[in-house]
Parts: structure tokens; sequence; C-alpha cells
């Protein structure tokens, strides 16, 4: 493995501050809009792909299914694209622009181009064609060493208001979305925020959302395990391991005597590894309608004293 010069470290990060500063500064007096960086994206997408289907937007741009889903709603909403089934797969649909749709990507493509030449009628042509080089010799490099497209999966002990967000949306669809919750449940989840949070720990690859677990204080030396949740994308590369793991180190760190968490029966999936973690399930309450569905709450525990 190459030895990182600290140096060349800080001067990766200076630039990459500036120019994100040159970014904002561009989309603030250009490049006004209705749509995200993200949405526009996905017009490009979609205009220069023959055959364009939401799965090669997800795996292209490295997005979250339900996140292109619910843009993709919208675009169809306003008219601005529309879908057709394949005639070979009858589960794949192509997406394309329809003319009111072309005629938006038009106007964000001039916009696009204006915003470099914003920039570049301040240059002279020498410094223009050095520019170029330089981004020509950085894209080379970059491209030619970076690893693979897939990306570690990292998980940082912080967390900030956005990530509160995120979790609540991302609890919230998987449950209407894989088990039929009704909007009740996202009452609930916000209320669970309420609580006295010990800690949370977020999974991440490439800035992409891959998972989460929580904690929350209870009197004397008992905390309660919530919020755990494995993103669909990352789901069977040992995530949901790793978080419980963190969690559970932590406990032991802070001298934690006992976990437990709620759960409810159909959720059979994270029993194996709950049980290889040390829960036991400790308490059935009787099945009784919650969040649309009967279900059947379970208590799990885990001692650690």
């Amino acid at each position: 493995m190459t030895e990182i010069n600290h140096s060349i470290t800080l001067k990766f990060r200076k630039f990459n501050r500036f120019y994100t500063n040159v970014l904002g500064f561009l989309n603030e007096h250009i490049y006004d809009s209705p749509f995200s960086l993200t949405e526009t994206r996905i017009l490009f997408e979609i205009h220069n792909t023959a055959d364009c289907t939401a799965k090669l937007i997800q795996d292209t741009l490295g997005l979250d299914r339900g996140y292109v889903s619910r843009i993709l709603k919208r675009f169809e909403k306003e008219n601005m694209v529309y879908k057709k089934r394949s005639e070979e797969d009858s589960r794949n649909h192509y997406i394309y622009l329809t003319s009111f749709g072309e005629s938006i990507y038009k106007k964000l493509e001039t916009k696009a181009n204006q915003q470099i030449e914003y920039m570049l009628k301040h240059i002279d042509g020498p410094h223009q064609e050095k520019l170029t080089e330089a981004m020509n010799t950085i894209e080379c490099i970059l491209s030619e060493h970076l690893p693979p497209e897939k990306s570690d999966v990292s998980i940082r002990d912080y967390y900030i208001s956005d990530d509160i967000k995120l979790m609540i949306e991302k609890q919230r669809a998987f449950y209407a979305e894989t088990h039929g919750w009704d909007d009740s449940f996202l009452d609930y989840l916000h209320e669970t925020f309420d609580a006295d949070i010990e800690n949370i720990w977020i999974a991440e690859s490439a800035g992409r959302f891959a998972g989460c677990v929580g904690l929350v204080k209870h009197p004397g030396k008992t905390v309660q395990l919530r919020w755990f949740l494995v993103d669909a994308a990352f789901r069977h590369q040992g995530v949901g391991t790793r978080l419980l793991k963190h969690l559970i180190d932590y406990c032991k760190d802070n001298q934690f005597e006992r976990i437990f968490l709620w759960t409810v029966s159909t959720m059979a999936e994270a029993r194996p590894l709950y049980e290889k973690f040390g829960f036991r399930l400790t308490e059935v309450k009787d099945e009784t309608l919650l969040w649309g569905q009967r279900l059947r709450e379970e208590r799990w525990d885990a001692e650690l004293g």
C-alpha cells in the first residue's frame, strides 16, 4: 500500500473546500431552478440513456431505490416523464422524457453551460487551456487509481438533525412497503426520538445511508435498543452485525448491565442476529391492532452484567 503524505492530504482537502465554494457560487448566481442537483442528474440520465430504467439510475448515480422512486413519481405527476413496459421483460419499465420534460431538460442544460461560460469569461485563453488540462489530469489519475465502485461501509457514532430525519423516513418507508404499516407509525416514530438518546450509530457507503441503530437511556444500568435498520441495498453484507457489535461494545465499555428491545413477531428475520448477540425472548404481549395491522409485540433482553 502506498504511504500517504500528510501534507498531500491537507492540500487535497483544501482544494475540495475551494471547489465546493466555487460550485456554490455558481449555483447561487446562475443555476436558479426548482430542481435539486440530484433531480437534474436523473433528468440527464433519462435524456442520454437509451431504454433507461429506475434500476439503472440507482446504480449509475449510487442512489437509494426509494429516493429514486419518489423523484420519478414527482416527475410523472408533473408530466415530465412517462414509462413504457419492456416487451422482452414485463417486469421492467423504460423511462422517457415527455415533450414537456425535454423542454425543461434543454433549459437546464443551457443554464449549466451558462455556469461554465460565466466562469471562463474571466479567464484568458492560455489559462483556460491550462485549467482543462489540469482537470483532465485529475480525472485520469483518480479514475485509474480509485478502488472498485462498491465502497466499503463505514460506521460513525455521532448524528445530526438531518440524520434523524433520514432515519425516520427510512423506517417509515421500510415498514410501509414491506409490512403494510399505516401512517400512524410515522407519528409513533417521531415520538420515539423525544426520548433520552444515549447514542446513535449510522452506517454509510460513499455518502449513502446503509443502516442505523440507537440506544435510549433507562433508569439504572439499563438501555433500550431502537431504530435498528439495514437498507435493502446493503443487506447480506454484514452491516447489521457490525452495527450491533458497535452498540454492544459501547454498552460494555460504559458498564451497562442490560439491553432490551421491543419488536413484533412478524420480524422473524432479525431474530438470529439478536440471538447471536445474547438477546433472549422475555415477554410476549397479546395480539392487538397496531399501525393498521394485527401484531404481537415481543420484548428481548440481553444481560451484560
